[in-house]
C-alpha cells in the first residue's frame, strides 16, 4: 500500500495517514473485502508508532470505513452508510477550505480557484466513469 506522510506538515501523522486510505477507498485504490496491511506492517513501512495505526484504524472502523475482525486483521468493509458517506463530504470540504486559504495566500483570487479546481476536474473526469465515489467504491461489494 502506497501512502505518503508529509513530516514538516502541520496535519497529524494520523490524519494524513486516515485521509490517504479513505481516498484510496473512494477512488477504487482498494476494493470492499480487500484486507488492509497488518498494524505491524503499516507502521513499518511508514516509519511511525503501532499505536498510531491503529488508531487510525480504530477511527475508520467507527466511521464504517473499515472492518476490524478479531484474530483476522482489518479489511475495506462492504457497504456505504449515509453517515460515512457525510463524514467523507465533510473531510473534502474541510480540505478545500485549506486550500482556498492556501490559494488566498498566494493572491488568488475565487475566481482563479474555481478556474484551477475545473482544470483539475477536467483531468479526472476524462478518466474516471460517470459514477459517484460511492458507487466506485462499493460497487463490488454484491449487494
Amino acid at each position: 500500500m502506497f501512502l505518503r506522510i508529509e513530516k514538516g506538515s502541520a496535519v497529524p501523522v494520523s490524519r494524513q495517514i486516515a485521509d490517504q486510505i479513505a481516498s484510496l477507498c473512494a477512488s477504487g485504490g482498494v476494493k470492499p473485502g480487500e484486507r488492509m496491511p497488518s498494524v505491524r506492517e503499516l507502521a513499518r513501512e511508514l516509519a511511525v508508532n503501532q499505536n498510531t495505526i491503529l488508531r487510525v484504524y480504530e477511527r475508520l472502523s467507527g466511521e464504517g470505513l473499515l472492518e476490524m475482525r478479531h484474530g483476522q486483521g482489518t479489511f475495506v468493509a462492504g457497504r456505504a452508510s449515509k453517515s460515512r458517506t457525510a463524514a467523507h463530504r465533510a473531510r473534502l470540504v474541510d480540505e478545500l477550505r485549506q486550500i482556498a486559504r492556501q490559494a488566498i495566500g498566494l493572491g488568488l483570487s475565487f475566481d482563479d480557484l474555481h478556474e484551477l479546481l475545473a482544470e483539475a476536474g477536467d483531468g479526472i473526469a476524462a478518466r474516471v466513469p460517470a459514477t459517484t465515489i460511492e458507487e466506485q467504491c462499493y460497487e463490488q461489494s454484491g449487494d
